[in-house]
């Protein structure tokens, strides 16, 4: 079984390992949840071996009393010692951009499509001023893509997941294995983005301008926040908070557009509460109770001294 987090790159990444390994069952967990629940856990235990892609999951280790356990991520993690192997390059004090960068190094896996997706998917502009940006380059010479081709690629399979459909987030595997073609014609993803774009549009817009930070405070049942994060912190070139409640919890998101703050203090806060959270150097998110976001937005500003 190869449980994969849902967005373009952890799409691309099961892609890419299907490739290399061969066909197999596909598990996605239920989408805002970096963590397997009761269901979750019991379906992915009945699998004999399970790989894991591009999620740092807190369960792993229990999975392993049932299963052999294979992890290949690039987020921060602590090494899962029951897993058959946990490859992550940050266990040895590197960063890499994408967990497709992180399979293709490991697996001598040729640069592509689905490698450049995973970089454009997780670092969006900023790709373009990492080092790895010369494979995104070399691919899109080699597979006669643009720039834009890319972009709209990532938008369409990540729109899968911000309707939260999680059945066809696991569709969009296949997909991306029929290539670039296939995916950027296909009808329903091109509905889900017009959709999505004007939710997303709608409430970036409503964010608050606090000087040193943009506030926004929503609520939308869809899985968008981190898409309008994004979309504050680079359009307005600052930290961008934003909160967002749904009927069974709040989302909490920061995000650094220039790497200004390591969000790392901001993550041990919160696992300090018993909430489910992580992220990366300029990036965290959060699931907290129903009714605390606001709390827990004012505590995080007054740690950063805002």
């Amino acid at each position: 079984m190869i449980v994969h987090h849902w967005d373009t790159d952890g799409i691309s990444s099961a892609a890419i390992y299907i490739k290399m390994h061969g066909e197999d069952e596909l598990f996605t967990p239920k989408i805002g949840n970096f963590y397997l629940d009761r269901e979750d856990f019991n379906t992915v235990k009945k699998a004999d071996k399970v790989v894991i892609l591009d999620m740092n999951l807190p369960d792993a280790s229990k999975v392993c009393k049932y299963a052999d356990v294979y992890i290949y991520d690039h987020h921060r993690a602590k090494k899962v010692e029951c897993a058959k192997e946990h490859y992550n390059p940050y266990l040895m004090g590197m960063m890499y951009p994408s967990c497709t960068t992180v399979l293709m190094e490991r697996f001598s896996y040729e640069p592509d499509y689905l490698v450049a997706l995973g970089i454009i998917g997780d670092k969006g502009p900023g790709a373009k001023k990492i080092e790895e940006w010369k494979i995104v380059e070399k691919v899109m010479k080699d597979e006669n893509l643009n720039e834009d081709e890319l972009q709209l690629a990532v938008e369409l399979l990540d729109s899968s997941f911000k309707m939260n459909n999680r059945e066809e987030v696991k569709e969009n595997v296949h997909l991306a294995l029929n290539g670039m073609e296939d995916i950027l014609e296909n009808e329903k993803l091109h509905r889900n983005l017009e959709y999505i774009s004007k939710e997303i549009e709608k409430w970036s817009n409503r964010a608050e301008d606090m000087g040193k930070y943009a506030f926004l405070e929503m609520q939308s049942p869809y899985m968008i926040i981190s898409s309008v994060t994004r979309r504050i912190a680079w359009g307005r070139k600052k930290p961008a908070i934003v909160v967002n409640h749904k009927d069974d919890r709040d989302e909490f998101y920061i995000r650094f557009p220039n790497n200004e703050h390591s969000v790392l203090p901001l993550i041990e806060i919160a696992k300090n509460k018993s909430y489910n959270a992580g992220g990366k150097d300029e990036v965290m998110g959060a699931i907290l109770p129903p009714g605390k976001g606001r709390d827990f937005a004012k505590e995080i500003l007054e740690v950063l001294g805002w």
